[in-house]
């Protein structure tokens, strides 16, 4: 009996904890792009060991590359001085229209700052997102771990489907 409550005590405590995160910003309406769809349901992310007293969680999120939505994962940080993480914003307006910010670190004036990096990654895995309907739903390639800063590269699917539209030298002609 005492063995089971030792063991109940250790699972509690354990369960219990809590992650450690970032402070949060908001983010400013200038921030805001139209997007096509919202984004799929995130991922699940596994916890790694705390790499130092002072790494906070970031939560891995979605993100718009123009044409589709991106998986950024997340991962232990330190935070930046002064800063805060304005995380994924999605925004519907009268009319119908999304519109999306991406997370991003922030200073105290709501300026954007340089993301930290990464300490240590999200192992998460990738796999096939599935719409209402049960059908696949296209995504583009993960993007680097990059603590949070903006994509600004075209996800590698997109540079992809442009070399697949082009010739290969063999079915050139002269």
């Amino acid at each position: 009996m005492v063995w089971r409550l030792a063991v109940f005590g250790c699972v509690l405590a354990a369960c219990s904890g809590r992650v450690p995160h970032p402070p949060y910003a908001s983010q400013p309406t200038s921030a805001l792009v139209e997007v096509d769809y919202p984004p799929p349901p995130a991922r699940v992310e596994f916890l790694t060991t705390r790499p130092a007293s002072d790494a906070v969680w970031l939560n891995g999120e979605w993100s718009w590359t123009g044409r589709r939505w991106a998986w950024k994962p997340g991962g232990w940080v330190k935070v930046p001085e002064g800063g805060a993480y304005a995380k994924l914003t999605l925004a519907r307006r009268s009319d119908g229209k999304l519109f999306s910010a991406p997370g991003t670190w922030r200073n105290a004036k709501g300026e954007e700052i340089a993301a930290p990096e990464i300490i240590s990654a999200s192992p998460s895995k990738a796999s096939a997102v599935v719409d209402p309907e049960g059908d696949p739903a296209p995504t583009a390639a993960d993007l680097r771990t990059d603590g949070g800063a903006e994509a600004g590269v075209r996800a590698p699917d997109e540079r992809r489907d442009e070399e697949r539209s082009k010739p290969k030298e063999e079915e050139r002609t002269p």
